[in-house]
């Protein structure tokens, strides 16, 4: 694990750490602590320094009296800090999206339409140690962007980032599961069932019903795809009161729909 990992073993903060400074659920805020620097907010100041050689949980006091908690970082804190030029998937959708794969430590995983580096990042950190993640985009400036935002998360090593187009093939084989976030996923099903191992999964993370249609029917024309299937997660979150308890009055609704299926022998 890298300095700038997102994973520490100490029990206490120290200088050069990213620490979670929590003031309330709308005022979250991931800094690197470094002597002399402060972190301002509309709810006051933190000294940096004060905050050395405190144990993670701990309370402290800004300039105003205020309250804020300091936590050490989880791996989805690291996303409010992450650069975004595309669209993102939502951690709703990224969880039942690895659930469905089946790939852990060691797993070797395609990557297309890296965009922002959500997804890439969610990978590596399951594939880790032993694992690798083959991460295509045909922009350039776009995987720059994805290499930044691994390097923050302390996971870039586990990533091979790859300017290539996926519809024109893919150099590596007896891949353990791909995953596709382009806008015609349909184009790339002859390159992406030479890619994978039998039996693998296959899922595509889309914006439009139109795509679900076009992929789902492109995979029964192709042949070698079985147990198609397509389907939406929609999370909706409670405000908890003592006798009051509701649902929020907004919720994360659609957000991108999933097609999921495995490869067999093409009929």
């Amino acid at each position: 694990m890298s300095e700038e990992g997102h994973q520490y073993r100490a029990s206490i903060v120290r200088e050069g750490d990213w620490i979670l400074v929590y003031l309330n659920e709308r005022r979250k805020f991931l800094v690197r602590v470094r002597k002399g620097e402060v972190l301002g907010s509309d709810k006051g100041v933190l000294k940096l320094d004060d905050v050395i050689g405190l144990p993670y949980g701990s309370k402290v006091k800004l300039s105003t009296g205020y309250e804020a908690y300091i936590l050490r970082p989880l791996f989805h804190d690291f996303f409010l800090k992450y650069r975004r030029v595309t669209q993102v998937i939502y951690p709703k959708d990224l969880g039942f999206i690895i659930f469905i794969s089946g790939i852990s430590s060691g797993s070797r995983v395609l990557e297309a339409g890296v965009g922002t580096g959500f997804l890439t990042t969610t990978l590596a950190n399951v594939v880790k140690p032993d694992g690798r993640v083959y991460a295509y985009d045909v922009r350039r400036e776009i995987l720059e962007v994805a290499r930044r935002n691994l390097e923050l998360s302390g996971l870039i090593e586990y990533v091979e980032l790859k300017l290539g187009d996926i519809r024109q093939g893919i150099e590596e084989k007896d891949l353990d599961a791909a995953f596709l976030d382009i806008p015609d996923p349909w184009n790339a099903l002859d390159s992406v069932h030479i890619a994978l191992k039998p039996s693998a999964p296959i899922i595509a993370f889309m914006p439009t019903i139109n795509q679900v249609e076009k992929l789902v029917t492109a995979m029964k024309v192709h042949g070698g795809f079985i147990d198609v299937n397509a389907m939406e997660l929609i999370l909706r979150e409670y405000i908890v009161k003592e006798g009051a308890t509701r649902p929020r009055t907004t919720m994360i609704a659609h957000t991108g729909y999933i097609v999921y299926a495995r490869t067999c022998s093409k009929q």
